[in-house]
């Protein structure tokens, strides 16, 4: 009798209810995709023409892959050049043949040939990054000369290679910090990072801040058939109005979870269950919200205004748009405003947790008295 019931309800509000439900997970998708082409298209295409074909050549242009800005083709030097005349590339980088021999022994003059067009416009920023980056390959190899002369000079019986005095020092750089900078405002104990990570804009964080505002439009039945003048006809009803009630709740969470789960999977590449559990925390938290603000309003249209703006609230103090990671450094209690940061933290806040327990007992009070 209730599914009955509940269908014939649904039955022109299907549609609107499935994009409501789905929208969270296709929106994240293509805002995450969208994202991540406009990344690629901002990277600088520039090719490589490895002439030395050597191992140094090799680890150099591995070390050049490794920079976030750059797309790096390699390519033969009339097909580079000729990519280059199109405006196909930026630029283009030639390793000259004896790249790796000129290096072993400590000669760095003109080992890297550079071609660029009017319309390389960010020509001379790449050839610093690879200047730079040639620059330290030529510095490695000057010492490991220095170390060798050493050794030779004083008869050690410690016998080491060329590349092994080059990895030793590489250990050396990646073990050893040769110069930090720790920086703090005026009046402040706390020092501060420029590459402090923050979870800006994460797949996660999208996801979230569509979920809160889906969920407040679904829950937009409690307002609707509340108001309806139907609705007085739970008095001679066999079944109470509190049992719908929570019955319909139960049906539209149990849908909400199973979609909830089946975005995890499509998002993460690995099954974490206690992600999933906060994940599922901050659905049961959503919910409470969109109730508790549902059965305060009688008019439909006063929900649809200010649960957009909660949202993007909620959003906005839990770091989706903005990082607030020093801001809750300072003041830690501050991020139990929102349930998004918990989230993005994969931890599952008691402060909101305890607000789930107390919505459902309030709300079961109040509905309970209505047609009692």
């Amino acid at each position: 009798m209730f599914l009955f019931t509940r269908m014939l309800l649904l039955k022109k509000q299907l549609v609107p209810t499935l994009i409501w439900l789905l929208m969270p997970l296709i929106l994240t998708v293509v805002v995450v995709q969208w994202g991540n082409a406009a990344a690629r298209d901002a990277q600088i295409p520039i090719a490589i023409v490895d002439e030395d074909h050597s191992e140094l050549s090799r680890a150099f242009i591995q070390e050049l892959q490794q920079m976030d800005l750059l797309t790096i083709q390699l390519m033969g030097k009339q097909k580079a050049l000729y990519a280059l005349e199109k405006n196909q590339l930026d630029s283009v980088f030639i390793i000259k043949r004896n790249f790796e021999k000129e290096l072993r022994n400590n000669k760095r003059n003109q080992l890297i040939e550079a071609y660029s067009t009017n319309r390389s416009y960010f020509y001379f920023a790449v050839k610093e990054n690879i200047s730079s980056l040639a620059q330290r390959k030529a510095t490695q190899a000057k010492a490991a000369h220095e170390v060798k002369n050493l050794l030779n000079k004083y008869d050690s019986d410690i016998e080491w290679s060329f590349d092994e005095i080059v990895a030793q020092g590489q250990q050396r750089e990646e073990r050893y910090e040769l110069l930090t900078v720790d920086f703090s405002y005026y009046n402040e104990n706390e020092s501060s990072s420029p590459t402090e990570k923050t979870n800006l804009l994460t797949s996660w964080g999208i996801w979230a801040f569509f979920t809160l505002i889906s969920t407040f439009y679904l829950f937009d039945w409690v307002i609707k058939e509340s108001n309806h003048p139907v609705v007085v006809r739970w008095l001679q009803s066999k079944i109470s109005y509190i049992t719908y009630f929570f019955s319909t709740l139960a049906v539209y969470l149990l849908i909400m979870l199973v979609i909830d789960i089946l975005t995890y999977r499509i998002i993460e590449t690995q099954f974490i269950w206690s992600e999933v559990l906060v994940m599922l925390v901050f659905r049961l938290t959503c919910v409470a919200l969109a109730l508790f603000v549902a059965v305060h309003l009688k008019q439909v249209l006063s929900y649809y205004f200010i649960t957009p703006i909660l949202a993007l609230l909620l959003a906005l103090l839990g770091g989706v748009f903005i990082p607030m990671e020093r801001f809750f450094a300072k003041w830690p209690i501050m991020s139990e405003l929102s349930p998004v940061y918990a989230l993005l933290q994969w931890d599952v806040s008691l402060v909101w947790s305890v607000f789930i327990v107390l919505i459902c007992m309030y709300v079961y009070r109040k509905e309970s008295n209505r047609f009692a």
